[in-house]
């Protein structure tokens, strides 16, 4: 499935897209058990069928088979359901999760792009956090401070954790991805530059995580995960491209490494860094794209702040 947040009835709600049409998988779930004369069931569908994110991906496989059952109801009624099918292009997509417990992104992780930029091979993976709170969905503006230099978009294949977890072997690691989506780690390039103690500040600014337009769950992704077409747009021209068999450690490796440290959670962003960066400017449209997943489109718009700290650091 291709599973999204999606605005509904003035709250963050879970649907499925199913064609060209979204399925609200909590309303579409309590319509097929009131279609069964459960009206007793429907009526607590949110016990087993979560309506936000986070909920859904806590409540496992029990929620995940009542999601296919909603998509199963959906079909089965010509996706004329009212109040749980509408047209997707209707609707305002959210990040998939739009506030993950914690986002670890992976630095450094495409040997092509690694070459270019002449850094040591590093024998782990390079991992770092990146605030919830930059996070933005798919079509969201990604706004640039002025006077604070140069900005960079990095895009970047990811998973989203499913189950809470600690020490995952390497060769059970799939068996705690929910499923894979697109994750921008958009970078404040002059702020890292100037100090690698300003990484933080210049990773996390507000709106400089989009990610979307869906998760998708692993039994609808590519066999091969190691073989995709990855590139990055900007102004609708490909600036780069490069294939997620250029990755130096794979999925299994970082969550096996991070595991060993930190407590995964459900709903947790793992990234695997990104092939060649570039500058982004106001007024730009940025897009990522992921075979298997699709295309993560943003605009870029500018934001006037405060400018006595670019100041004092000479930018």
């Amino acid at each position: 499935m291709k599973l999204v947040t999606f605005t509904g009835a003035g709250r963050d709600r879970v649907g499925a897209v199913v064609d060209t049409h979204l399925v609200d998988l909590n309303a579409a779930y309590a319509a097929a058990l009131a279609a069964n004369g459960d009206l007793e069931s429907a009526e607590k569908a949110d016990q087993t069928l979560p309506a936000d994110m986070l909920g859904f991906i806590g409540g496992g496989a029990e929620a995940m088979a009542a999601a296919r059952e909603a998509v199963r109801f959906a079909r089965e009624r010509g996706l004329d359901i009212p109040g749980a099918v509408f047209p997707l292009d209707r609707v305002r997509l959210r990040a998939p999760v739009p506030r993950p417990p914690k986002i670890i992104c992976t630095g450094t992780n495409y040997e092509d792009y690694r070459q270019i930029i002449g850094l040591a091979k590093s024998p782990v993976p390079l991992i770092f956090l990146k605030a919830p709170s930059c996070v933005v969905g798919p079509g969201d503006p990604v706004q640039i401070p002025e006077g604070y230099g140069e900005v960079y978009h990095e895009y970047e294949f990811s998973c989203v954790i499913g189950k809470r977890c600690k020490g995952v072997p390497k060769e059970r690691a799939s068996e705690v991805i929910f499923g894979y989506t697109i994750f921008d780690d958009i970078t404040g390039r002059s702020l890292e530059a100037k100090s690698r103690e300003f990484q933080p500040w210049g990773k996390s600014i507000d709106t400089y995580g989009p990610m979307g337009p869906w998760i998708v769950t692993p039994d609808e992704m590519p066999k091969d995960l190691y073989n995709l077409r990855i590139l990055r747009r900007r102004n609708g021209k490909v600036e780069a491209e490069s294939n997620t068999s250029n990755m130096i450690f794979r999925f299994d490796d970082i969550v096996a490494f991070i595991s060993t440290f930190w407590t995964l959670e459900p709903g947790d962003l793992i990234t695997t860094a990104s092939p060649m960066a570039g500058p982004i400017y106001p007024g730009d449209v940025i897009e990522s794209e992921i075979e298997g997943i699709g295309v993560l489109r943003n605009p870029v718009d500018s934001v006037k702040l405060d400018p006595a700290y670019a100041q004092r650091i000479a930018l």
